[in-house]
């Protein structure tokens, strides 16, 4: 027969080492866990940031377009109203005037006046409409707000991009913290079967979360 006093302290022994076992494991899990958190709610806050910025490039990209815009419209205006006292004058045969008006068209509006006039507008229906419909009629203002417009929608997207890669290390947070809870209980039940199977939940949890969180791009 199997002496029962001498088997207990064997088996009582075993479980201690085993409970031990479960609270130095408990302990490494928590510490990585905790050491997880912290980094991830670092780059959370430099995503954060990186957000911040680049919407704020987008707003002031936003508000140069719309100035150079209303720029291109004054002066598109002023164009339009030589370029039509320049045909008045063409059309009433004040020759004086019209080359007067002509010479100091300022540029764009001289160039494409130029090719326009070249394309014999008077004597062929065909020929674009007015000198605005010449590729030679190109204001700068316009090629900026084209620039700025880009420029803001770029940056808005990056802002876009940097805010999503912020809630989603705000979210390995939420996983870790998870983690410190399954850690914490371990080691809290009767049964070490159920110990171990919570422990080993929170071990994978955390080794899935590190794995994804050091494949997501980082500050």
């Amino acid at each position: 027969m199997v002496n029962v006093q001498t088997e207990l302290p064997v088996v009582k022994r075993r479980t201690v080492r085993v409970r031990q076992w479960i609270d130095l494991m408990s302990a490494v899990v928590m510490a990585a866990a905790t050491v997880a958190t912290a980094w991830s709610a670092y780059q959370s806050s430099l995503w954060n940031g990186e957000q911040v910025t680049h919407k704020a490039l987008s707003t002031t990209a936003v508000v140069r377009s719309a100035k150079l815009s209303n720029l291109a419209q004054q002066r598109t205006t002023v164009h339009v109203n030589l370029f039509v006292h320049w045909v008045s004058a063409f059309n009433k045969g004040d020759t004086r005037t019209a080359d007067f008006l002509f010479a100091r068209f300022p540029e764009p509006l001289k160039a494409a006046s130029v090719a326009w006039r070249a394309t014999n507008p008077f004597e062929r229906p065909e020929a674009p409409a007015s000198p605005f419909d010449m590729p030679e009629y190109r204001l700068q203002e316009r090629v900026e707000v084209d620039h700025w417009e880009q420029t803001a929608q770029t940056e808005f997207a990056t802002g876009e991009r940097a805010n999503y890669l912020a809630n989603r290390y705000l979210l390995f947070t939420i996983i870790y913290a998870s983690v410190l809870f399954f850690a914490g209980i371990s080691g809290k039940f009767r049964w070490q079967v159920l110990d171990l199977a919570v422990l080993v939940l929170g071990a994978l949890t955390l080794l899935v979360g590190v794995v994804v969180m050091l494949s997501s791009p980082r500050l």
